[in-house]
């Protein structure tokens, strides 16, 4: 089964590259324009790695963060934060990992198959 992930971010540019790195990569791509976008299209799609820009207009990533931890079908989802003005201090904890901006292409890679595993690798037995 292929891994999915969903990248959230206000930036059109952003998120069809991470969406053509990824899928050259093998992951199927699902995407948001904002935190409440993200929400609404988590009630149908369980994705195995969320990539989440924290500044977005309307719900941020914190405020989508938050809403996202409080749902009881996603209780172990990895999320990404992403910024190129937030310290990742000033974030939940709780976050799998975060990553700067503008960051390395080789560099998200690597962290998303750190976090999830190889693309078509199904971690059931």
């Amino acid at each position: 089964m292929v891994k999915t992930v969903l990248v959230v971010d206000d930036e059109p540019v952003l998120r069809v590259l991470m969406r053509e790195i990824l899928q050259d990569e093998g992951y199927a791509v699902i995407d948001a324009a904002d935190g409440r976008s993200m929400l609404e299209l988590l009630q149908g799609v369980h994705p195995d790695l969320v990539l989440m820009d924290v500044m977005m207009p309307g719900v941020d990533g914190r405020e989508a963060y938050q809403a996202l931890r409080s749902r009881a079908d996603l209780p172990d989802l990895p999320v990404v934060m992403m910024s190129a003005a937030v310290l990742p201090s000033k974030l939940d904890p709780s976050i799998a990992a975060f990553l700067r901006k503008p960051f390395d292409l080789t560099e998200l890679i690597e962290l998303v198959a750190h976090l999830i595993g190889p693309p078509d690798e199904d971690g059931k037995a």
